[in-house]
């Protein structure tokens, strides 16, 4: 009796079986019937690509690609699309401002964001100072002669105006901390300015790019330490 019993219930375990296994099959006959062949606009939907076929991406490069057109030139100048000296220039930032932090509190976010701004906005500075001065052998250079100036996308004026607009926000950022910052910060345009044209005169502009910042940093906290004492 037990037998046929277990018997009667596996054939119903089977049954079951088979009939899930049709239902599926035919599930998956509809869906694909529904996205149509390859190529066509409803399985460019379900492979996660946007309505142009490009693939939706929160990257720097596809913000900036986003971006309105007349802007993209002006992004790309800041090098927003390569974010990488950014980051170089805020992380140190970040570390600093975490170990002033109290024991136990997180970092003051009001500081991370004035840093954070800072940093996009005087990186962008240096950028635009590196291609104006560079756009004559920028158009020489495969790497580099598609950048805006060099390519025509914006003019020396505009740039300059630019630039102009990138260095009063930046200030505006730096009036916003106390007098040795911006004092500090002030003198930091000298290696915004110098830095771009160390290519001409070395091989390792980043070995002077460090040395005047060392030399700045000490002599300031010299100056500072003697109007203390």
């Amino acid at each position: 009796m037990l037998g046929a019993g277990g018997a009667g219930l596996a054939r119903g375990l089977r049954a079951v079986r088979q009939a899930w296994l049709r239902g599926s099959r035919g599930r998956s006959v509809v869906l694909a019937r529904a996205a149509g062949p390859p190529g066509t606009g409803d399985s460019r939907r379900w492979a996660g690509l946007g309505p142009g076929g490009r693939g939706l991406s929160l990257s720097a490069a596809a913000v900036v690609e986003a971006a309105p057109r007349p802007v993209q030139p002006y992004l790309r100048l800041m090098r927003l699309d390569k974010p990488i000296g950014t980051w170089l220039l805020y992380l140190p930032c970040t570390w600093s401002i975490g170990l002033a932090a109290e024991p136990g509190c997180f970092p003051d976010w009001y500081m991370l964001s004035l840093f954070g701004t800072g940093a996009v906005l005087m990186r962008g500075a240096g950028c635009t100072i590196n291609d104006m001065w560079d756009r004559d052998y920028d158009k020489k250079v495969t790497r580099t002669a598609n950048r805006p100036i060099a390519a025509g996308d914006i003019s020396t004026f505009r740039s300059f105006v630019f630039l102009g607009g990138q260095l009063t926000l930046a200030l505006g950022v730096l009036l916003c901390l106390n007098y040795y910052s911006v004092a500090l910060g002030a003198a930091s345009l000298l290696l915004v300015i110098t830095y771009p044209l160390m290519k001409r005169v070395t091989y390792w502009p980043q070995l002077a790019l460090g040395e005047l910042e060392i030399t700045v940093r000490i002599s300031f906290n010299i100056l500072k330490l003697y109007f203390y004492i």
